[in-house]
């Protein structure tokens, strides 16, 4: 019956309603009430659950493991919540990332990449000339649950109750690494392409942004910072 009301609400109150929502529990319900909740049958296959966190590497593990089979950026609480047998038994796991590295290569890609389902976020960060600027004006807290490409990491990889709850974490600072440890755990042998990479800075961000900018990133990411240890 709610599935139903929510179909029936025109497109204009249902985004309404969607954009009072944090992005991420924006897909949920979304998906939740518009009967697309299905769970990826390349899970099945591997028994497992795979957190896509955007900007860390996600779409060449989902390749390597999963092919064409897309696989989102649904939350791990989404997992718990809809399919809690699988949950409980299958292998779950994601890829995090430096927040600064991160920041910088969301606001690159984003700049770089003005494709048809990204053409809000290529407009947002095109408003500004830098990186610099960007973070400056934009990356404040009241905003980085509207974007989904600089919403916390820890946003998607924990459960319910507000747990960080997946059996493996990999970092795209040790990713050939990582993702053969990867793959012993999950008894397979597979290849991982390099997709969605984003242009290589001359240097790295830590040495061309500002002190200001810095601080500002490990401030809005601070639990980001202390769950995943990059100090």
């Amino acid at each position: 019956m709610n599935r139903l009301l929510w179909k029936l609400l025109p497109k204009t109150q249902r985004e309404l309603l969607l954009e009072r929502l944090p992005v991420i529990d924006r897909q949920v319900v979304n998906k939740t009430l518009s009967g697309r909740n299905r769970f990826p049958a390349a899970f099945d296959h591997l028994e497992c659950v795979f957190i896509h966190v955007p900007k860390c590497a996600g779409s060449s593990v989902a390749t390597a493991l999963f092919g064409s089979t897309p696989t989102g950026h649904m939350p791990l609480y989404w997992y718990e919540k809809q399919f809690n047998d699988r949950y409980q038994h299958y292998f779950k796991f994601g890829f995090v990332r430096d927040p600064l590295q991160r920041a910088w290569s969301a606001y690159s890609y984003l700049l770089q990449n003005p494709q048809t389902r990204d053409k809000a976020a290529y407009e947002l960060v095109s408003k500004y000339p830098s990186f610099n600027a960007f973070i400056d004006n934009w990356l404040h807290p009241e905003n980085l649950t509207k974007q989904i490409h600089f919403a916390p990491q820890y946003y998607f990889l924990q459960n319910a109750m507000g747990s960080i709850e997946v059996d493996f974490i990999g970092r795209q600072e040790n990713l050939d690494a990582d993702f053969r440890t990867l793959c012993e755990h999950l008894h397979v042998k597979a290849e991982l392409p390099h997709i969605n990479r984003s242009p290589a800075p001359t240097h790295d961000p830590a040495s061309f942004s500002s002190a200001a900018v810095r601080r500002r990133v490990r401030d809005v990411y601070a639990r980001d910072y202390e769950l995943f240890a990059y100090d």
